[in-house]
């Protein structure tokens, strides 16, 4: 890792006053040594778990997660949460669960078993019967500064596949399996319960995990390239790895997997005055885990991944690890799209065609948590759109710049399964594939259900609303109203500031206020801190032909109605826009004349509506209110426009909308009298 990487953008010059940190602040250390066996799908070992005090106090008390406690049951609090209750286990077979055996202090004078100190803990509700946050004691307490070392003798069930880990038949993906300590975090722990909606949160630091298998078994894992594989000459092989500055780790395994490794390197040029300076991105080993029937797809995975290394590494800053493990997921084992630090699992189906983002859309999206979920490492629980939200519009991008737009498909004569749609493929060639832009449509639907600043487990059936699609239309917006080369700006020094740093919200936006040099409160306020909605709308155009009108005599005389005087202007014009939803935003106002002049207008937006007059020698043709789509959470586009016909009006939108619904009538009849 090099501590001293620039900022760097095709649109502007670099920052010298920012660099990349050359570490993490090491918080904690893991030590494992585990066996994983196969007829029981128990993982057995022991992990030493070593924690550095920086909490200003004295501390006794440590509480730890025991994720897979979430499947040991039906009375979990995740499997009493509504999202999920289908995947809660159904039978003692398909429970998980991960239980401390033996716990040990080892003090600086002694060891010391705190076992009996054991007890599960429910910071976020009253569910006694939850038991996926425990508690340890040390009998003295460890002092700032200085260190916990515990020695924990553990084992852990897999359960069926369910969200994000398990088993089935013999891959097993596993994630969040060993006992976990919480994050100091604002002056007091962090460990929540492990609810259906939310994901994860962990401090930084090193990984040394051996891992026993059969020796006939391939396993990947977070750090790359096995260290060491060691053949136990007992049917077992033991793989090591080792990894710095993460804050978690996963790994998965099976004996059909087919590893395939290619080396990704990139050189860009810097964007500053010496055109002829080049700066080389660091090499790295992209270890790729293929299902077998997949193997054709494995150049498209690939692609993806280094598309996703040089375009994350240009904008944001450059990847700082060795090697990162792609893996493609067994159909029905649930892990397709999911990440972890230095891996993450993609998804693709035998039949994708080329036409289709499968796998570049779910590569590229799962690449990106390795920067706004890895590397800046955000609190999953409580501000699940800093990492959700950030991909997905980081995702958007990518696809944008990479590739030309992937097509519409839809699959006939099959059925769904986890890992996308099985069936036969046909593309639709007159559609581009949907973008996100397109999802407003749900924020219209369910958009004041909440608040998107809330916790992951809050939500009224929007966490995926607030947490993905919202918060990427509002970084689209906020780019479209701040320019390309501003945002780049903004997002690279958030980037750079807070790699390794557990950033909130507030971070973010006082990046924004400091980077632009203005107050962007109201943006914020009228999206991530409210449920309002926008809408803004063109109410009335109205172009009037004044008569000539009599003269009134000026000394007080009755009027001469024998003089006509003509009005200096032909038309008398009026223009009215309204803000139909709660939400504020300022917005432009487009005027077209039937001449071809235009007026361009720049509404506050505060009041409900606004009038504008024209004396005009020609009459308002069309109005449009937000012609550049900068308001992308415009819940409306439909109302935005009009254009005056000489019976009336119609909305700009509503004739395209028409358009293209003739269009797929006709291609609709055609189907049927193909027979397809």
């Amino acid at each position: 890792m090099r501590s001293e990487q620039k900022l760097m953008t095709d649109n502007g010059p670099w920052d010298k006053n920012l660099v990349l940190p050359d570490i993490s602040d090491r918080v904690v250390r893991y030590t494992m040594d585990v066996k994983l066996d196969t007829a029981t799908n128990i993982i057995s070992g022991w992990e030493l778990l070593e924690w550095r005090n920086e909490t200003g106090k004295p501390q006794r008390n440590f509480p730890m997660h025991l994720y897979h406690n979430a499947w040991k049951n039906t009375l979990s609090t995740f499997a009493k949460e509504d999202t999920y209750r289908s995947d809660s286990p159904v039978s003692e077979k398909d429970c998980g669960y991960t239980n401390i055996t033996r716990a040990v202090w080892l003090s600086p004078k002694r060891e010391i078993d705190i076992t009996r100190s054991f007890r599960y803990i429910h910071p976020d509700d009253t569910t006694s019967d939850d038991q996926t946050v425990c508690q340890l004691t040390t009998p003295k307490p460890i002092l700032p500064n200085t260190w916990l070392r515990l020695k924990l003798e553990f084992e852990t069930k897999q359960p069926r596949p369910v969200a994000r880990t398990g088993v089935v038949r013999n891959y097993h993906f596993v994630g969040q399996w060993y006992p976990k300590i919480g994050v100091w975090w604002k002056g007091t722990w962090n460990c929540h319960q492990f609810h259906a909606n939310t994901e994860f949160f962990a401090d930084y630091g090193m990984y040394d995990v051996k891992i026993t298998v059969p020796d006939w078994y391939i396993v990947g894992a977070c750090g790359g390239i096995a260290k060491s594989i060691t053949n136990n000459n007992n049917g077992t092989a033991t793989h090591r790895f080792i990894q710095e500055d993460i804050h978690d780790f996963a790994w998965v395994t099976a004996p059909d997997l087919v590893p395939i490794v290619r080396k990704f390197s990139h050189i860009h040029q810097e964007p500053d005055e010496r055109s002829d300076r080049h700066h080389p991105l660091k090499e790295v080993n992209v270890i790729l885990l293929m299902q077998p029937q997949h193997i054709s797809v494995a150049d498209r995975y690939f692609d993806a991944t280094f598309k996703a290394l040089r375009y994350y590494g240009e904008w944001y800053g450059e990847y700082p690890y060795d090697a990162i493990t792609v893996v493609d997921p067994a159909n029905g084992s649930r892990s397709g799209g999911m990440e972890y630090p230095t891996l993450f699992a993609g998804g693709t189906t035998i039949f994708a065609p080329k036409e289709e983002a499968s796998p570049e859309g779910v590569t590229v999206h799962e690449f990106g948590h390795q920067f706004w979920y890895g590397l800046v490492g955000t609190n999953e629980f409580e501000e699940a759109w800093l990492d959700e939200g950030f991909t997905t519009y980081s995702t958007e991008r990518v696809l944008r710049y990479a590739w030309k737009p992937f097509k519409k498909v839809r699959y006939y004569f099959g059925q769904w399964g986890w890992e996308g749609y099985i069936g036969i493929p046909m593309i639709v060639d007159e559609m581009d594939d949907m973008d996100i832009l397109a999802e407003n449509t749900d924020i219209r639907r369910r958009g004041k259900n909440d608040a998107m600043m809330r916790r992951g487990w809050e939500y009224n059936e929007t966490y995926g609303l607030n947490s993905y699609t919202k918060p990427a239309l509002s970084l689209i917006m906020l780019e479209r109203y701040l320019g390309e080369e501003m945002m780049y700006r903004v997002m690279r020094t958030y980037h750079f500031r807070y790699r390794f740093k557990h950033p909130t919200s507030q971070d973010f936006i006082n990046t924004v206020n400091e980077v632009t040099g203005s107050d962007m409160t109201w943006f914020f306020r009228n999206t991530w801190y409210s449920s309002d909605l926008f809408d803004y709308s063109v109410d009335r155009i109205t172009n009037r032909q004044p008569s000539p009108e009599g003269v009134f005599n000026m000394n007080g005389g009755p009027q001469d109605t024998s003089k006509k005087v003509s009005p200096l202007y032909k038309y008398e014009c009026e223009v009215v826009v309204k803000r139909e939803g709660e939400a504020i935003a300022p917005v432009d106002v487009l005027v077209t004349f039937k001449n071809g002049e235009q007026r361009r207008e720049r509404w506050d937006g505060q009041y409900r509506w606004k009038k504008y007059v024209y004396p005009s020698d020609s009459p308002v043709a069309s109005v449009v209110v937000d012609p550049e789509h900068k308001l992308v959470l415009d819940v409306n586009w439909n109302n935005n426009s009009k254009v005056v016909r000489s019976r009336g009006f119609i909305s700009m939108a509503a004739q395209k909308f028409a358009l293209k619904f003739m269009f797929w009538i006709q291609n609709y009849f055609n189907f049927l009298n193909y027979g397809l």
